[in-house]
């Protein structure tokens, strides 16, 4: 305070204010604040999983019809298909009074109708795997499964002049289906026999890793190049060289071994040089 007349300082007048409401009031603003931006964004996420939802719906229906529709396509062609491979075959048992030219002919209908069927059993077998459930899963010694394949397949690669090698742990248990882990082991032998040329090596080796059951197919086939590994088990797909046509195939064998392994939780990899060689590596997971 001035003395007005003297023109002196003579005191002081102090003015305060209690902080409390006004720092209560700012607590509550940030709290609603951000309380209302976690409300935002959980409804955000909630949304856009909602929007995804119906978004990703009409491809799961239409990608659900596709498969219905190549299972009863593939159904609907077996018939007629064994109806021309029973009279083809007929034909050819009693070929007197028929001309060479024709019997070449009807060997040529056979051979195309086996083609055909081999192609819509797995064409249907693809398009029931992920929908049917295992029916059939017991317990399996997987080397005693692989062990006949070598059996099975060790003439075929004599023929060929392949050395067919196997090492095999002892008691490798699975639980599976019988008939779909002999289907793709059989893919894969089938694979390594058709593009490993004369004197190459075909070996199944198999070992088991904490939880994990590791089968490997290895060749010394004509591999496969880098930017096509990620394409092999996509089906019909084949590369000029490497994975060119041939007769008997369906294209699909790699995709069907890759269905199996992935009913069983199991995972396909590879690993392929160009000229060198292949090396499939099958693992199940032992663990419930």
């Amino acid at each position: 305070i001035i003395n007005s007349d003297q023109n002196r300082l003579i005191g002081y007048v102090r003015v305060s204010q209690d902080k409390a409401d006004f720092n209560e009031t700012l607590h509550k603003l940030d709290l609603g604040l951000g309380g209302g931006v976690v409300i935002a964004l959980a409804l955000s996420g909630i949304g856009g999983v909602w929007l995804t939802r119906q978004a990703m719906q009409p491809i799961e229906e239409s990608f659900q019809r596709l498969q219905q529709f190549t299972a009863d396509a593939s159904h609907e062609l077996r018939s007629p298909l064994m109806a021309v491979k029973s009279n083809a075959t007929v034909a050819l048992k009693y070929p007197e009074g028929m001309r060479e030219t024709d019997a070449e002919k009807f060997q040529a209908i056979a051979s195309a109708t086996n083609q055909m069927t081999r192609l819509t059993e797995d064409l249907l077998l693809l398009a029931r795997t992920g929908k049917v459930k295992n029916h059939q899963m017991e317990n399996l010694d997987l080397t005693k499964i692989l062990a006949d394949l070598v059996q099975l397949y060790k003439p075929q690669a004599i023929a060929k002049q392949i050395e067919f090698k196997s090492q095999f742990t002892e008691n490798l248990y699975l639980m599976g289906d019988a008939v779909e882990l002999t289907r793709l082991f059989t893919n894969l032998i089938d694979n390594a026999l058709h593009y490993t040329p004369s004197f190459g090596v075909i070996e199944i080796k198999t070992s088991r890793i904490a939880a994990y059951i590791d089968v490997i197919v290895q060749d010394t086939g004509v591999g496969i190049a880098p930017e096509n590994i990620n394409l092999v088990f996509e089906r019909f797909w084949r590369a000029d060289q490497s994975r060119s046509y041939w007769a008997g195939g369906s294209g699909l064998g790699l995709a069907i071994a890759q269905a199996i392994a992935q009913k069983h939780n199991g995972t396909i990899t590879l690993t392929s040089r160009l000229l060198v060689g292949s090396c499939f590596t099958v693992r199940f997971s032992t663990s419930t």
